[in-house]
């Protein structure tokens, strides 16, 4: 393994194939179509563990701090991608980055509509057409969102879509299909001010009060 000062500045000129590369010759597992920032992020604190003598993580200042402003990982990567991750058996957590050229020609569009992400459920992995599918709209800057999952769906994939006035759209960006644990179907009726009656095991685990922090925390639309 080559003995590469793992900087943020550095890890930024690398390609996806590159860090992933890396990742791999530290031993880091990395999930498929992971965000760059993700990755980045788990070389630099992977790096942490290794001795200053064998893996410098950041460059240091003359009184041997870490710069602030080379101590955070940016915003963006310039990439336009969208990444979703289970943050627990009712909700997803998804993330996306829009490149500067992407951003450019919607925001010059005066046809420009809105922007949307687009929830789909599918029943398999290979199937081509959504069984269901809504849409949330979400903020030009926004690059975060957490969904509600509906029981009983399979595999569930994240559009991020721009709608146009004149009808048309254009899909910027594709998650790949995720599969879904299978959940009780009393979290159908989970919605805002609905007491429900969960299985005794999820709300000794706390379900019930993490979904009621979810909604008070975060937008979603909910539709019967």
């Amino acid at each position: 393994m080559e003995n590469n000062v793992l900087t943020l500045a550095h890890l930024e000129t690398l390609s996806s194939a590159d860090l992933i590369a890396l990742a791999d010759d530290y031993g880091i597992d990395i999930p498929d179509n992971l965000n760059r920032r993700f990755i980045i992020g788990e070389l630099l604190e992977v790096a942490e563990d290794f001795s200053s003598d064998e893996v410098p993580v950041q460059t240091m200042n003359e009184d041997g701090q870490i710069p602030e402003d080379n101590s955070e990982l940016p915003l963006s990567f310039n990439e336009t991608e969208i990444s979703v991750i289970l943050r627990n058996p009712a909700w997803a957590f998804v993330y996306w980055d829009i490149s500067s050229d992407a951003l450019k020609k919607i925001e010059s569009s005066t046809r420009f509509k809105s922007l949307m992400l687009r929830v789909s459920y599918f029943e398999s992995e290979d199937a081509v057409n959504p069984v269901e599918y809504y849409d949330l709209q979400i903020k030009l800057d926004d690059r975060e969102q957490y969904i509600l999952l509906k029981a009983g769906m399979k595999y569930l994939r994240v559009d991020l879509v721009a709608f146009f006035s004149d009808g048309s759209s254009d899909t910027l960006t594709i998650s790949p299909k995720i599969l879904l644990p299978k959940t009780p179907a009393v979290f159908s009726k989970a919605f805002p001010g609905q007491e429900i009656d969960v299985p005794r095991i999820l709300e000794v685990s706390g379900m019930k009060k993490l979904l009621k922090s979810h909604f008070e925390k975060y937008r979603q639309s909910f539709v019967e």
